[in-house]
């Protein structure tokens, strides 16, 4: 079977795809979404903001920190959180 340079630039980018495609879908969630695997997760409660959080859920931490973790791990501009929003916390203090 012979192919030209087309096919097998074809043959190459669907192959390519396929297998990307089939790693995307074998590596676990939590890796695939960038959440660590021993991730915990706090849900924002109506009146909370990331201190209140921060303090609630990380009492072994420093509150600042806290706040600057949360805001880097769930890619925050800003600290406005909202009630039911998930927030992924840091595994270790």
């Amino acid at each position: 079977m012979r192919l030209t340079r087309r096919g097998r630039l074809v043959l190459t980018t669907v192959l390519t795809a396929v297998f990307l495609g089939g790693l995307a879908l074998a590596a676990p969630t939590s890796v695939a979404s960038g959440v660590p695997t021993e991730s915990k997760v706090a849900v924002v409660r109506p009146g909370d903001s990331l201190w209140t959080v921060a303090v609630r859920e990380l009492p072994r931490m420093d509150t600042y920190r806290a706040v600057r973790q949360l805001r880097e791990l769930n890619d925050l501009s800003d600290g406005v959180v909202h009630p039911g929003q998930h927030l992924v916390l840091p595994v270790r203090g």
